[in-house]
């Protein structure tokens, strides 16, 4: 099984730049290129949260009508910079919404079971996993029993040492959610967005793999008390192999 990962696409319409510099709907249309020249196309594409930069109903959108031309299951889940309202109107194939409202997802359709966390606090650049959110995720886990399961979420659940970015990760819930992963056992990763960096770590025992931007990423500066900074580096996205013998092999690819 091929998995193509994109994230932190911050799309913007009507070409628009964002900080007056990075152009992001530029960006996502060589992403999209770069995907159909791939030899072999993915069979699934996740897309780990900041799909679009001002959450309006245009950019999801846009997004839906250039990943829709693939005619690959596409699932996501939001990021700090989306809105799940708009999402859930414009990319209705390609989220599903919990009782609780929350964007969060299970797909049964390939040999590896597929879960969307929504860690987005709407209005806040940090991530949380609420009781509601945790719960949903330990009886789905539950219902699932024995079968491998990859889960890609926004916010990473890890400390990265980009101390800016790390303030606003996973704040609130992560401390139950290792402990409701621990009693799984067969969580094969966790995919991540947010950091804008090919970052990879352990949580509860389970390799932890974030996703660069597509479009520009965040400089590698690992000094205390630093704020974060954007830059023009190549957008990037992943691309993962995954099988029951040797599970899961990442790929980082240039666009």
């Amino acid at each position: 099984m091929l998995i193509a990962q994109l994230s932190d696409t911050h799309y913007l319409t009507d070409g628009r730049k964002l900080g007056g510099e990075f152009d992001t709907g530029k960006a996502f249309d060589a992403l999209i290129d770069s995907i159909k020249r791939q030899p072999v196309q993915p069979d699934l594409i996740l897309f780990s949260g900041d799909l679009g930069e001002r959450a309006t109903a245009a950019e999801y959108a846009d997004l839906g009508r250039a990943l829709r031309q693939f005619s690959i299951p596409v699932r996501a889940v939001p990021g700090n910079h989306d809105a799940r309202g708009p999402m859930l109107a414009e990319l209705p194939d390609m989220v599903k919404s919990t009782q609780s409202g929350h964007l969060c997802l299970l797909e049964t359709g390939f040999d590896l079971a597929i879960i969307g966390l929504d860690t987005s606090v709407e209005g806040q650049p940090h991530g949380a996993l609420c009781a509601q959110r945790l719960g949903w995720l330990e009886q789905t886990l539950k219902d699932l029993g024995d079968i491998p399961v990859l889960i890609f979420m926004h916010h990473p659940p890890i400390k990265t040492g980009l101390q800016a970015m790390d303030d606003m990760g996973l704040i609130e819930g992560r401390a139950e959610l290792r402990e409701i992963l621990a009693q799984h056992g067969k969580i094969q990763a966790i995919l991540c967005g947010h950091m804008h960096r090919t970052i990879q770590g352990c949580f509860a025992g389970i390799s932890v793999r974030v996703a660069p931007s597509s479009s520009h990423q965040i400089a590698f500066d690992i000094r205390p008390d630093q704020p974060y900074r954007l830059v023009g580096e190549p957008g990037q996205y992943m691309m993962h192999l995954w099988d029951c013998e040797n599970g899961l092999i990442s790929h980082t690819v240039p666009v």
